[in-house]
């Protein structure tokens, strides 16, 4: 019984289900085109969030099938990764790869044949592999290469329900893609130091922690204005008498965002293990409630109308 939950668990592991957030993505243009009403969405879309998440299960494992030496030098990663570690064989990784292809194929020809999507999920794979084989190798374009995977899932929900979203909000999305990954690059150099992290990746001698730390300030204040920008232009809260107030209040959100951008910074700095592991800030208080103040504002200013036209108001 023991050795099969430990077998399920490496199996997790390799999928890298922890990760499996990012594929949420999917559901920001649903939220934002304000549908999230349209009962009839649902079911493509949960859908194209599990064909995301295998996905991405594909890119992590052919990536780490071919980082199982670079991996066995990084203390965390042994733990983590059942390919170094050798908990999982490189020929039961292979039957996953097989077993998840076949999955994305089938319900992409006969449950999903939509053409927007079906780019998406291509996109994701190729942008992973060129990641994975090319780009890793050379700084700064690795961070730009592996935000670019958040943009996908987003695009992706937005070919689904085949709805328009403001250039904004995608920007903001592809900003908190580079802030989280220049974090993680920031904390793996102090975890390993200078050394180690070269002999992990060869990368990390273009990078010190000075240079990245002003990667994290350009970032942070550029993703806090993007967002600021999308909030005034999408309500019109630049022209007089045009937004209404359950509209204009959604103007309190920017501070908040704020906060949560400075409650992260301040995480990976005192905790770097968070920068390593994203999905950890989840569980931190601060983030939790400015998180749900931020999307309870957000939800009032864009379904206020549609709440009082369902109530008959």
């Amino acid at each position: 019984m023991l050795i099969m939950v430990s077998k399920i668990k490496s199996i997790f592991h390799l999928l890298r289900i922890r990760q499996y957030y990012k594929n949420v993505l999917v559901f920001v243009g649903f939220f934002f085109s304000k549908q999230l009403f349209e009962i009839k969405l649902y079911f493509p879309l949960i859908l194209g969030f599990v064909l995301l998440c295998c996905a991405s299960s594909l890119n992590y494992i052919i990536n780490d099938i071919r980082d199982i030496k670079k991996d066995r030098s990084h203390p965390e990663k042994m733990k983590k990764k059942p390919l170094a570690s050798g908990e999982i064989s490189v020929y039961f990784a292979l039957i996953i790869i097989l077993l998840l292809s076949a999955i994305i194929i089938f319900f992409l020809i006969f449950v999903i044949p939509n053409l927007g999507f079906i780019t998406m999920i291509v996109f994701l794979i190729i942008s992973g592999q060129l990641y994975n084989h090319l780009f890793k190798r050379y700084a700064f374009i690795d961070i730009i290469i592996l935000s670019t995977g958040y943009l996908w899932r987003a695009l992706a929900g937005c070919m689904i329900i085949e709805e328009f979203v403001s250039a904004w909000l995608f920007l903001a999305i592809f900003e908190v893609a580079m802030f989280l990954s220049i974090a993680k690059r920031k904390s793996d150099l102090e975890f390993l130091g200078k050394d180690k992290a070269i002999e992990h990746k060869k990368i990390y001698d273009q990078y010190s922690g000075r240079l990245l730390d002003q990667f994290h300030i350009l970032i942070a204040g550029s993703l806090f204005m993007t967002y600021s920008l999308y909030l005034i232009l999408i309500f019109n809260l630049d022209e007089p008498g045009i937004a209404t107030v359950y509209e204009y209040i959604s103007i309190f959100t920017i501070p908040i965002s704020l906060y949560i951008i400075m409650r992260y910074m301040y995480l990976t700095s005192a905790k770097p293990k968070i920068a390593r592991n994203p999905e950890k800030a989840f569980f931190d208080k601060g983030i939790i409630i400015a998180g749900f103040t931020l999307f309870i504002i957000l939800f009032f200013s864009f379904y206020f109308d549609k709440i009082v036209e369902m109530l008959n108001l």
